[in-house]
């Protein structure tokens, strides 16, 4: 059975997705199955480490809030299904060779800019790096349009930081959803 965005709103909120830690299946937020070390289903242990220091540099505490978790879950869901901003902007399903074709990219730029692998790039160089993915004047970037990946992950890390009622509160905002999720999500 196939939800519109506003059904799974309605039934139970963007936060709350099944993750699996030590074989058992449960329902978390990205945050918790970040914290508990929940299995990835499409990334590996280095592209997750690569997307949490974009993530941390485009919004400081993505990565914490779950950035890397939350994007593996939505790609190894049926594309139909998925949450991720990239499904509203005209890219052609399955989503996964995007993410893996940026963070490639994204990648062999920190090795041939700062000799150092992506995840270990320091705030300066992630800044540099980011400034270049931002701008598109990344040399040799073999990925999907830098400038369009970049915008493509901000807003992942945006809805992962701020659209959850945490967020809003973070921000000094009073949450007043259309459709209120029956729990708290994102914490």
């Amino acid at each position: 059975m196939s939800l519109s965005r506003r059904q799974f709103l309605q039934q139970g909120g963007v936060g709350l997705l099944a993750f699996t830690v030590g074989g058992c299946t449960q329902e978390m937020t990205p945050q918790q199955a970040r914290e508990r070390g929940a299995d990835l289903q499409v990334f590996s242990a280095a592209d997750m480490a690569g997307l949490e220091r974009l993530g941390e540099t485009l919004l400081p505490g993505s990565a914490e809030r779950g950035l890397a978790h939350y994007i593996d879950h939505q790609l190894a869901a049926t594309p139909s299904e998925s949450m991720l901003m990239i499904k509203y902007l005209g890219v052609p399903q399955p989503f996964q060779p995007f993410y893996a074709g940026g963070l490639a990219a994204a990648s062999t730029a920190a090795l041939r800019e700062f000799d150092t692998e992506l995840a270990k790039l320091s705030d300066v160089q992630g800044k540099t790096l980011v400034g270049k993915i931002a701008t598109g004047e990344v040399e040799d970037w073999q990925g999907p349009p830098a400038q369009f990946f970049y915008f493509v992950l901000r807003a992942d890390a945006v809805d992962v930081v701020y659209g959850t009622e945490r967020g809003f509160s973070d921000l000094g905002i009073p949450y007043a959803a259309h459709i209120a999720p029956p729990s708290r999500w994102g914490e």
